[in-house]
């Protein structure tokens, strides 16, 4: 007669033991944590991006349009013209003497209000030529960005207007 021995666990069955389960899945954990903190900060710097970005090109177009239409950002423009000795001047949203106005000093942009700042200056030589200094500053206070472009108004063809 023969006498079976029996065991509930076979000695060469295939499989994976708890904790090799629970190794693989912290490991897991940390990999997925990794990439997440990364998706994350790649995330805020775009956002930050896209602030700084909209800030230039607002400062830039700032310059642009006052090459077209000055009057609309300079309440005295044509006494700016006039100055004769050297001069700086600031203007912000508080200058603004209309609604329009001040839709050009407070632009907003993705829900966010940017707020524009313009110096305007001249010296002996640039009156000469007839040039307005101008440098734009348009900042986001919320997110600590600013910008700074500096360009020429030119007002020779606005003499006569």
């Amino acid at each position: 007669m023969m006498i079976r021995t029996s065991s509930r666990f076979p000695k060469n069955e295939k499989g994976v033991t708890l904790v090799e389960v629970l190794a693989s899945i912290v490991i897991i954990s940390i990999i997925l944590l990794g990439v997440f903190s990364l998706l994350t900060f790649t995330n805020k710097t775009a956002v930050s991006n896209n602030a700084k970005l909209v800030s230039i090109n607002l400062a830039k177009a700032t310059i642009e349009r006052m090459k077209v239409k000055p009057d609309d950002y300079f309440y005295n423009f044509e006494e700016l013209k006039a100055k004769t000795a050297e001069f700086e001047v600031v203007y912000d949203h508080e200058d603004c003497r209309t609604s329009e106005c001040e839709t050009l000093y407070l632009p907003v942009v993705n829900d966010q209000t940017y707020h524009v700042e313009i110096t305007v200056s001249q010296t002996d030589e640039e009156r000469d030529l007839k040039l307005l200094n101008v440098v734009v500053t348009v900042s986001l206070a919320e997110r600590n960005i600013k910008s700074i472009v500096e360009g020429y108004v030119n007002y020779a063809t606005y003499e006569n207007g």
